[in-house]
């Protein structure tokens, strides 16, 4: 197991804030925002660490939002989406030959989404 980021180590509410103004900037600004917080006595925050911290960040929000596409598209749970770029891997479960299948199509959560909403019986 890796070890703990500098970020992580921080206390939530500096997380907190970090992760608004990562948001708030569109997932740039790494070097004024370390700048900002080593004035603050965060002296082991690099903007490297804070663009490692951001792509995770901005992973997340990016799978919630596919997760909401789907559900709001109405398919069964058990099939999930994870963004992978400009390309969506989906898994679909059977739960009838308890099996499961990934495929990767370069098409929107949503699109697929669709898609597989027609494919329900």
């Amino acid at each position: 197991m890796g070890r703990v980021s500098t970020i992580d180590r921080l206390p939530s509410a500096v997380r907190l804030e970090i992760d608004q103004r990562l948001i708030a900037n569109g997932f740039s600004g790494y070097k004024d925002l370390a700048a900002e917080l080593h004035k603050r006595g965060y002296n082991r925050v690099s903007k490297s660490g804070l663009h490692r911290y951001g792509q995770q960040v901005e992973r997340r929000i990016q799978l919630a939002r596919a997760r909401q596409q789907i559900e709001a598209a109405g398919l069964d749970p058990s099939i999930a989406a994870e963004l992978t770029g400009d390309a969506t891997l989906v898994v679909v479960v059977d739960r009838r030959n308890n099996c499961a299948r990934a495929i990767n199509v370069r098409a929107s959560a949503a699109d697929v989404a669709q898609a597989l909403k027609k494919l329900r019986p």
